[in-house]
């Protein structure tokens, strides 16, 4: 880089701000994605009979109240 660049980037913090506020918007999509979708209340309880159910290819065996 030339040193015209340089000094043009450590002149411009906004750029800065919109780069990191663009990571922190991609961070929370990403989290929400996760949280309603392979959140700890999304998984089935792996028993013995689930993995094999799914070893098996058949559907997860019901699931006993406790």
């Amino acid at each position: 880089m030339s040193t015209d660049k340089v000094k043009n980037v450590r002149r411009n913090p906004r750029l800065i701000f919109e780069i990191a506020v663009v990571l922190c918007c991609k961070l929370a999509v990403i989290f929400a994605l996760w949280y309603f979708f392979f959140g700890p209340d999304k998984r089935l309880e792996q028993t013995p009979e689930n993995v094999a159910s799914g070893i098996l290819d058949r559907g997860p065996a019901a699931q006993k109240e406790r």
